[in-house]
């Protein structure tokens, strides 16, 4: 119902009172079976409370299948009329409260007592003196059943006029075809139940209105039947149109016919009168443009400008509707509802919907929410071709930022490898000449003891390396240049109007006078300190001859920072990982290999020199009576022999031969491509070694002299793989001990 001052209802309520009242004292209160009367106010609630949907004819109540039978029962159809006012009353309080109860409430009510008491006593008036098997009672009840629904109509029409609404002359004739045809499918079942009172027949009126009950239950169950399906129909289409919207609209809001065809699906599941869609310039356009499916409004830049604003105020987080005296048209001037929705994420806004109806209920608020979701779906994709679209315009500058990080990560990678310092600082050279933009490279070290510079490695200077790399820079000049005032972040460019003089500067190949302020000189200087964390200077890299001729940007300079830091990383780890290396595999107190070492290395080249079928021989060693030493002398004598012998049997093998401490005072020793008889010759002369060895310790006045037994093994005579050879040689050096020590013993 239309919203209208409360006045004017007030006026026709005052009206239909005054004429109820008025029929009231021309039908007297001398009614009958007035103990019915709570039975049919209940009727008359449930009538009101559960109405039917009907196919074509639309949602009816049932108030006239109580009511006149109610009047023929009751012959006083004021009271029918009272009691139809107060069911209707009732079923509103019941289903919105107190809060519910308006005007309108108030006039549809009195409306209902008017038509209903004005209808029963038009049927009392032509049906008096009739006999109950008279066949006038059916059409006098079908004219006065349709006069009834004329009469509701009437009233309808009354309170649409009060309400300032437009009437068209279709409706009212499809209003009142929906009463008439609602009359003629209930009239045989009300006519049932009428002529059963007539004749006085409690029985046979209860049993004729179970079926009219029965009937006007099954229609509102269809009828619910049928508006869940439908709501169900529309909410799977509702759902497709969304999932096509997914695939449509990314990249598609700059072509007018997806524009057209989205406000056209739009307005299928959400009919409007008007819309008007802007588009904000968040996609690249000259300016917001209009979009719509009629002709544009009289003011397009008015109703732009009003758009804009809105669209970059705060009001529409949520969609804004409203409706009657508060809408202010934008597209049409009689303009009864109007929904604003903004084209927009929690980021950014770049569109506004406006949709306005002339006539007809609010916009639902099923239909709010899915203009709703539909633009917050479109939204997310626009923000995303947005940020696409930002992407590729900062794409070229950004390009050249992405070639420096990814040469960074490949000489950061390459530095994984090359661990030696001077394969580090080769490595960041070419990197930085190729990946960076520079024709000359010179990375040198801090050598803070000497006080000078040592230039380690180059790359575009291969012709002129010798003689560059001769040239020692001080330390005292170069320490010179690394001034607050010449620092870019972590850099220092002297540029050539400093007029500093840098004598050992190397001249570039390729000089260009520079013609810019952002021209590269050829006697400008750039330099780039590997500091440690502890702010320790270990080095300079020093970057000449910009390939693009042009002062490097702070993002070359910060480039250079990374791969500054990063060679700094790879020369700490370069020193880390030659002490841990030389840690796992060196016996701390001996200096030789240790036991895993041996282990592995035996392993490895057995293998290699028996896939190619040549020799290698196993030692096994064992100091003679060395506890005795320990208990004696001690344990520092102890390792001071340990190292003895370790120097003598070190010096008693080639380079290639591998050398180490077993445990305790165990050693063994691995000599490829040695036969049994060459390694023989090999143990005797270790053995022999130790033998003369004569340590001298404080405190004593004759040297500490040890004895060494030796298990010799060799393959292919004494096993075929590594593992029978140890174990040869593990029990020759058990029978050597067994048969005196001192010696060497051959595996049998």
């Amino acid at each position: 119902m239309p919203e209208v001052k409360e006045g004017r209802y007030y006026w026709f309520m005052a009206v239909y009172v005054t004429a109820t009242a008025l029929l009231a004292l021309h039908a007297g209160w001398t009614g009958k079976a007035l103990w019915a009367s709570p039975l049919i106010w209940i009727f008359l609630v449930l009538a009101y409370h559960f109405d039917v949907k009907l196919p074509t004819v639309g949602r009816m109540n049932a108030d006239h299948v109580i009511a006149f039978p109610a009047i023929i029962l009751l012959e006083n159809p004021f009271l029918v009329g009272i009691l139809a006012a107060s069911a209707a009353l009732g079923d509103r309080l019941y289903q919105r409260g107190l809060k519910g109860l308006r005007p309108v409430t108030f006039f549809d009510s009195a409306n209902a007592a008017f038509t209903i008491t004005l209808s029963g006593w038009l049927l009392l008036r032509l049906t008096a003196g009739l006999g109950p098997d008279s066949l006038l009672w059916f059409p006098c009840l079908l004219l006065v059943m349709a006069l009834f629904y004329t009469f509701n109509i009437m009233g309808y029409i009354v309170s649409r006029m009060a309400a300032g609404g437009r009437l068209t002359p279709g409706f009212f004739w499809k209003a009142q075809l929906q009463g008439w045809l609602w009359v003629t499918l209930s009239l045989p079942f009300v006519m049932l139940v009428v002529m059963e009172i007539q004749a006085r027949n409690p029985t046979l009126v209860v049993l004729g209105g179970i079926p009219l009950l029965v009937i006007v239950w099954a229609l509102h169950l269809n009828g619910g039947l049928e508006e869940k399906n439908s709501a169900l129909i529309q909410a799977n289409r509702r759902q497709e149109f969304l999932q096509q919207l997914t695939l449509t609209s990314t990249g598609s809001l700059e072509r007018d016919t997806f524009l057209n065809d989205l406000l056209s699906g739009l307005r299928e599941f959400v009919p409007w009168d008007r819309d008007l869609l802007l588009v904000h310039t968040a996609l690249g356009s000259e300016g917001p443009a209009l979009h719509s499916l009629q002709d544009l409004p009289p003011d397009p830049h008015g109703v732009k400008d009003r758009l804009t604003s809105l669209l970059e105020g705060a009001a529409l987080r949520k969609p804004l509707c409203t409706s009657g005296e508060t809408v202010q048209p934008m597209l049409e001037p009689e303009a009864k509802h109007q929904l604003v929705i903004a084209l927009a994420t929690s980021e950014m806004a770049f569109g506004i919907l406006v949709v306005e109806r002339a006539s007809g209920p609010p916009f639902p608020e099923e239909d709010i929410r899915f203009l709703e979701m539909a633009f917050a779906q479109i939204a997310g994709h626009v923000q995303d071709e947005i940020l696409k679209k930002q992407l590729l315009a900062t794409n070229k500058k950004l390009m050249r930022q992405t070639e420096f990080l990814s040469q960074i990560l490949q000489i950061s990678n390459l530095l994984r490898v090359h661990l030696d310092i001077q394969g580090i600082l080769e490595k960041v050279a070419q990197g930085i000449r190729e990946g960076i933009g520079f024709q000359a490279v010179i990375v040198s070290l801090y050598r803070e003891e000497e006080g000078y510079f040592e230039r380690m490695a180059q790359a575009g200077d291969d012709e002129r390396w010798e003689e560059i790399r001769a040239v020692r820079p001080p330390a005292s000049d170069v320490l010179a240049l690394l001034k607050d005032k010449y620092r870019v972040g972590s850099c220092y460019l002297i540029r050539h109007s400093e007029s500093v003089d840098i004598p050992y500067a190397v001249l570039p190949n390729n000089p260009r006078p520079a013609k810019e302020m952002d021209d590269w000189d050829p006697m400008d200087f750039l330099l780039v300190p590997l500091v440690d964390k502890d702010e320790r200077l270990l080095g300079i890299i020093s970057v000449d001859e910009p390939v693009d001729g042009k002062v490097p940007s702070m993002e070359t300079l910060r480039a250079l920072e990374i791969l500054a830091n990063q060679t700094v990383h790879a020369l700490e780890s370069a020193q880390i990982h030659a002490h841990i290396k030389r840690q796992a595999v060196i016996d701390g107190l001996t200096g030789l290999h240790n036991h895993g070492y041996f282990q592995e290395t035996l392993a490895i080249r057995a293998r290699e020199l028996a896939d190619g079928h040549h020799p290698y021989a196993v030692l096994m060693m064992d100091l003679d009576g060395f506890k005795s030493v320990n208990d004696t002398y001690g344990h520092l004598a102890g390792d001071a022999m340990l190292r003895s012998v370790a120097d003598a049997l070190a010096a008693s093998i080639r380079r290639e031969d591998v050398a180490a401490r077993y445990g305790g005072e165990e050693f063994s020793v691995f000599l490829p491509h040695r036969t049994a008889d060459q390694a023989r010759l090999v143990a005797e002369r270790i053995r022999t070694a130790v033998d003369q060895i004569r340590a001298m310790v404080p405190g004593f006045a004759r040297p500490i002299r040890v004895t060494l037994s030796v298990g010799l093994a060799a393959f292919p005579e004494h096993g075929g793989n590594h593992h029978e050879i140890m174990e040869k040689a593990d029990l020759a050096l058990y029978q050597a001990k067994s048969e005196g020590k001192n010696r060497v013993w051959q595996a049998g």
